[in-house]
């Protein structure tokens, strides 16, 4: 009987957690919170020639607070969103200890905040003074750029492929622009769900083949593909859970030779291939959907292969990140 009464309550609740829900984030004038981020990344460089791998540790941490000041129409929300500083802490290497710097960012913001969380108005409130324009190189790369020297010396790729292997980093630390961090995650659905219905987001652009025969890359977008799991314990509490995974893996000797219309024995690249995964675990307050706290991780690496030495990775890097956010 003992045994029928267990399975009869786990099938109750198991139909209960299949009821469609709304995931609208519930926000009220005057609500104020505190969450603390920390973000770490621990990376491998090895260069042609040598057999050891160089290892470098880099961690960010920092706390934000909002206070909804207004409320609009359709569950819209104004909040006032302060940053003040960002601690940085590069890991102990072997001619260096670790390094701990502390950046006063001082970022004061009003947010206009939709109830799936998409930012849809951004004010600085800080009256900080603007930073003085950069004399800019700018203008497209050309085909000198694109030697065989390339190849021997990766640091002449850093205007073209850099770029999306800094993205690829950024992801891997889930910070960034407040579109694309933690701060303002997880982008909530518009319809109601139930437990294994996704949705997707863009957080990011890279080279990517396309669809189709011809097999040609270009930009696209980078998506979290969201999923909804249902209530779940967590910590005494019911919470909403709701997963987001990404996953790249892309060539970008494939997609700099498709632009300047280049052989590989023109550049001396063979290949570059890049490759992200990342996974984060949220939980969302039963009754108002804010989240509590975010679990994230990732993994990947890229290699920049040359013809004349195809064997072996002329440079080559894999990583590692984790990032933790929870509200305070």
């Amino acid at each position: 009987m003992m045994i029928a009464g267990i399975a009869a309550s786990v099938l109750a609740l198991s139909g209960a957690a299949q009821e469609p829900v709304k995931l609208n984030r519930v926000f009220a004038k005057g609500e104020k919170a505190q969450y603390e981020v920390k973000s770490g990344i621990s990376s491998e460089q090895r260069v042609i020639g040598l057999e050891t791998w160089m290892p470098e540790d880099f961690d960010i941490q920092y706390v934000f607070s909002y206070e909804v000041t207004e409320m609009k129409a359709d569950g819209i929300c104004v909040m006032r969103y302060k940053r003040p500083t960002i601690t940085e802490i590069e890991g102990e290497t072997v001619d260096a200890p670790p390094k701990k710097k502390v950046q006063k960012v001082d970022w004061d913001l009003s947010l206009t905040v939709s109830p799936i969380n998409e930012l849809l108005e951004v004010t600085d409130l800080s009256k900080k003074k603007p930073d003085p324009k950069k004399p800019g190189g700018g203008g497209s790369l050309s085909r000198e750029l694109l030697p065989l020297r390339a190849a021997k010396d990766p640091s002449q790729l850093g205007p073209l492929v850099g770029p999306f292997i800094s993205e690829v980093h950024r992801l891997a630390l889930f910070v960034g622009s407040l579109d694309s961090c933690l701060d303002f995650s997880p982008k909530l659905p518009l319809d109601e769900v139930k437990p294994g219905d996704t949705w997707k987001r863009t957080v990011g652009y890279s080279p990517q083949k396309m669809q189709g025969k011809d097999a040609k890359m270009a930009v696209q977008r980078l998506d979290y593909t969201y999923t909804y799991k249902g209530l779940v314990d967590a910590g005494g509490a019911k919470v909403h859970r709701i997963t987001a995974d990404l996953a790249l893996s892309t060539d970008l000797a494939t997609f700099v030779h498709q632009i300047y219309d280049v052989k590989p024995d023109q550049t001396g690249l063979k290949e570059i291939p890049l490759s992200l995964k990342a996974a984060i675990e949220f939980d969302l307050d039963a009754r108002t959907h804010r989240t509590i706290r975010a679990r994230a991780s990732s993994s990947g690496g890229f290699k920049i292969v040359a013809t004349f030495r195809p064997d072996q990775p002329m440079v080559e890097e894999r990583f590692k990140g984790e990032t933790r956010m929870r509200q305070l």
